[in-house]
């Protein structure tokens, strides 16, 4: 079983390779040069409550679905976690 030192790190990697994502895809799609419509969406997590927002119906139902696996791997690792102690 991974100790606490394990899932923190685990944690910090998920994070960073977020933000390089996030940032990978911004460079990309302000390179590209199109007369696409852009739609934009995403959820703001406060604990278990999900704030959601979006330019189009499409992006926000895309975003709803987001909240919905975020409020599952949050129950998840919460269940997970619950037999975990720190020392």
């Amino acid at each position: 079983m991974p100790n606490f030192a394990t899932w923190l790190t685990i944690g910090f990697i998920l994070i960073i390779i977020g933000f390089v994502i996030i940032f990978v895809g911004a460079i990309y799609s302000s390179t590209q040069q199109s007369n696409q419509k852009t739609e934009v969406g995403g959820v703001i997590m406060i604990g278990p409550i999900p704030i959601i927002f979006g330019s189009s119906w499409k992006a926000v139902t895309i975003s709803i679905i987001l909240a919905i696996v975020l409020m599952a791997l949050a129950i998840v690792f919460m269940i997970i976690g619950k037999g975990m102690v720190i020392k």
